[in-house]
């Protein structure tokens, strides 16, 4: 059976619970919009949020044993946070590998996923694979007609692109409880295969993102000069993405809020 984690931030340390929580909803309907029923779902938290999914028989809300992260306005907040996120990513699988999981996929708590992900896993499942990465997905900026379809490099914009057997998990590890998702590399001759079609969307500039925010976007779009240098990284940009309607994949994906 493939679960799927999804690590929820504390009450405590964000400013708006209400968009925290809309947003999830959102997630765990896309994630349990699989076409394949072979799943289960685990929201790693502190805090149980009021949610229709919490009556769910598929999705299991587990409350961390430990304390949320203490912030202190600074750029070094942003690394407690991904530990706090890669705690309770570490807590779930434990608790996914006492339930006999075969695979382990991460999804952030705003982003969409494909529906075909579990029936994927299900038809490809063998002793020798590690698992796969989502090499190509959708960058979303919230409320657009359009999404950017990334086809090279996915896996190291987006948290939601890791699918791994649970007892391999410990080497997307880095120091400090990093969870490492640029990762496909590991020793023993083990890596993760990119997954054949694109798997994950992206959620952008929805109020809550702690990387890819509305400033930390303006900076990685913008060309500031017409150097050669600026066309260059116009064009290689250029390369990785193509546009696509939100409508074209609203269905796959479940790009909706529930009522």
């Amino acid at each position: 059976m493939l679960t799927f984690i999804v690590p929820l931030r504390s009450k405590t340390v964000t400013s708006d619970w209400t968009s925290v929580t809309r947003l999830l909803n959102r997630t765990l309907n896309s994630v349990c919009n699989q076409s394949n029923e072979n799943f289960n779902v685990i929201v790693a938290c502190h805090e149980i949020p009021e949610t229709e999914f919490t009556s769910n028989s598929r999705v299991k809300f587990l409350q961390v044993d430990f304390q949320p992260p203490i912030l202190k306005n600074e750029a070094s907040d942003r690394w407690v946070k991904e530990a706090d996120k890669g705690r309770k990513i570490k807590f779930a699988v434990d608790y996914a590998k006492s339930k006999g999981a075969s695979y382990i996929m991460t999804v952030d708590s705003d982003d969409c996923i494909s529906n075909k992900i579990c029936d994927f896993v299900a038809k490809n499942t063998k002793a020798s694979t590690a698992g796969w990465y989502v090499k190509k997905g959708y960058l979303y900026p919230e409320g657009k007609k359009y999404t950017f379809l990334n086809l090279k490099n996915f896996n190291t914009l987006c948290g939601s692109c890791v699918i791994i057997k649970p007892h391999l998990v410990d080497f997307m590890y880095g120091e400090n409880f990093w969870f490492d998702h640029e990762r496909t590399i590991f020793d023993g001759n083990l890596s993760l295969i990119p997954l054949p079609f694109p798997g994950a969307l992206y959620s952008m500039l929805n109020g809550t993102n702690h990387v890819l925010d509305h400033e930390e976007m303006r900076k990685r779009i913008s060309i500031n000069d017409f150097s050669r240098k600026s066309i260059q990284t116009f064009f290689r940009r250029l390369g990785k993405y193509v546009l696509v309607p939100t409508a074209f994949i609203k269905d796959e994906f479940s790009i909706h809020y529930s009522n």
